[in-house]
């Protein structure tokens, strides 16, 4: 049979139509769009937990005089990954005054990075005696940087997470003398001397305190410990929320209180 040049033109046209290649070629572009909002979704990703996985405080009794440990791993989960270490501060506060405190942590103007310039928060805090900062210092984050840093929540059945907890926060300890403490708390604003309840020769101060701890995101002027190198990368805190100074700011579960036999040193004790 014969085969016409018109038949032979037909078979060569091409498989594909103009409207099919359009569509290949932006199948394509999206495909290389979703691959880059991936990567930087993983290298900044929102941070979606901050809290403290393990807390202890006791009486350091191999001192002289007598002090008190506060000993905490700080998490982050998320956020830019190059802030590899970060700054925290403990508060003594009065019991009375937690509510206030935290209602004024709530407040987004206080707590906003771009009005540091005028005053910090935590000098908002200090200048209201409402708090009395005892120490701050940085920690750097505990890992080999070998593995993810979540593994604690990937569902890894070899190892259990509170196995790998250290692995992957940032470790702070921190120690003061009970005279310390007691003298910090005189500087609250509703702590009173004169509140006690006398029992013989025993003091009980009645003015119950508290410790707060604050991590800053490492691009506040609150940062003040931190690398240069960090403290000029932008940091941000729970929901991407890039205009606040609060990483972290949370009370300890703790409730100290002094006591006082005839005129030896003030004690303290832990409810």
């Amino acid at each position: 049979m014969a085969i016409s040049s018109r038949s032979l033109r037909c078979s060569t046209k091409p498989v594909f139509g103009k409207g099919i290649l359009m569509r290949i070629t932006w199948l394509s572009i999206l495909i290389t769009l979703l691959w880059v909002s991936t990567a930087f979704g993983q290298r900044d990703a929102p941070v979606w937990e901050s809290y403290l996985p393990k807390i202890s405080i006791y009486h350091e009794r191999s001192n002289q005089p007598s002090a008190l440990t506060v000993d905490f791993l700080f998490r982050k989960n998320g956020g830019p990954h190059e802030h590899n270490e970060h700054q925290a501060y403990i508060l003594i506060y009065l019991k009375e005054d937690e509510e206030q405190i935290l209602k004024l942590a709530r407040d987004p103007e206080l707590v906003k990075k771009q009005n540091e310039k005028t005053k910090t928060f935590l000098q908002v805090l200090v200048d209201k005696k409402l708090v009395a900062p005892l120490e701050s210092h940085v920690a750097k984050l505990n890992s080999n940087g070998a593995t993810e840093r979540f593994a604690d929540v990937r569902g890894n059945t070899k190892r259990t997470g509170t196995d790998r907890l250290a692995e992957f926060s940032f470790p702070f300890k921190f120690t003061f003398t009970y005279e310390m403490l007691f003298q910090s708390a005189q500087k609250l604003s509703n702590f009173h001397l004169q509140n006690v309840t006398v029992v013989g020769k025993e003091t009980w101060f009645e003015d119950k305190v508290k410790l707060m701890v604050f991590v800053p995101v490492n691009d506040s002027s609150q940062a003040n410990k931190v690398s240069p190198k960090l403290h000029q990368m932008y940091d941000f805190a729970n929901g991407m929320d890039f205009s606040t100074s609060l990483l972290y700011f949370r009370p300890l579960p703790y409730e100290l209180g002094f006591t006082k036999y005839a005129e030896d040193p003030v004690l303290l004790y832990i409810n």
